[in-house]
């Protein structure tokens, strides 16, 4: 009888320790369900979305839908590293920035005018020196759209542009599609351009901005301005970079789609726009027409 009311007192015993770590397990379970739905209300990390892309590769589009891959040379690295230059604020002259009301791929049809601009997507200086004699032996305007990743590992490139006397403009920081980035990725890219070009120039590259790939919507034009910028795209490009265009091609590209107001698109440094840039001003001037800068184009 003994035994048996042994064997009732540990079993009443184990019971209940059973039933006590079963209420523990309950409460732990309820505890970390309200904790799983308190941090679904009130917490959770948020995601954050890089507005540059890793790759130095610029692909530049035309209206037409052609594309041009200049790859940055890894070898033209030379950062700049002059932060105390005094930079000259003032925007160009003629052009009033709060008249900016579109993207601009034309000036007006109103003179017989158009401009000759340019594009340093790449660290390859190739033969920018032939295409800054020839606008300068032939007295004529232009103006370059430089990309702010260029101007940190070739500031000489920049430099040699602007002490030629020719603008060095907003090309973004370093080439990606405006239209996928949220405001902030642009308003980035503007910026960082902006401080990369004006410490080795000493001046502004306001008032314009060239989207990269031509891609400017309502929200890129928006956040442009905002930046104190203007887009400005372009009415041809001579395709002076491609290897499916002679150099005989390339002019006759330009010539051929030349009006009032045209802005010629073409690559700073490439052989080929060295070779037809003579011809171009040369024909443009034979025609009547003045080859003045943007701001004058577009201020009309």
């Amino acid at each position: 009888m003994q035994g048996y009311q042994k064997y009732r007192k540990y079993q009443d015993s184990t019971e209940n320790k059973g039933q006590k770590f079963t209420k523990v397990l309950l409460i732990l379970a309820i505890c970390f369900v309200l904790f799983l739905i308190g941090k679904s209300l009130f917490g959770g990390n948020t995601e954050v979305r890089s507005t540059l892309p890793e790759s130095n590769t610029n692909t530049t589009e035309d209206v037409n839908g052609n594309t041009n891959e200049d790859t940055t040379d890894a070898e033209d690295t030379n950062a700049n590293t002059n932060a105390n230059v005094n930079v000259d604020t003032s925007s160009a002259d003629s052009f009033d920035i709060d008249t900016c009301a579109k993207v601009y791929s034309r000036g007006s049809a109103a003179e017989k005018r158009v401009s000759l601009t340019f594009n340093v997507g790449t660290t390859k200086q190739g033969d920018i020196d032939k295409v800054l004699s020839t606008l300068t032996n032939a007295g004529v305007k232009a103006d370059f759209f430089a990309r702010g990743d260029v101007a940190e590992e070739a500031p000489d490139l920049i430099k040699k542009i602007s002490d030629a006397g020719f603008p060095v403009y907003n090309l973004s920081y370093s080439h990606p599609h405006f239209s996928d980035l949220p405001e902030t990725g642009m308003s980035e890219q503007l910026e960082k351009a902006e401080s990369a070009i004006s410490q080795i120039t000493g001046k502004t590259t306001k008032p314009f901005f060239r989207p990269p790939y031509g891609d400017a919507d309502e929200d890129v034009l928006s956040v442009a301005s905002s930046e104190g910028y203007c887009p400005i795209t372009w009415t041809v490009d001579a395709l002076d970079w491609s290897t499916e265009y002679t150099p005989e091609q390339s002019k006759e590209r330009v010539m051929s789609n030349i009006t009032n107001g045209t802005i010629v698109l073409m690559q700073a440094a490439n052989a080929t726009t060295a070779e037809i840039v003579p011809g171009i001003i040369t024909d443009l001037q034979s025609q009547g027409y003045e080859i003045v800068d943007l701001d004058t184009l577009v201020a009309l």
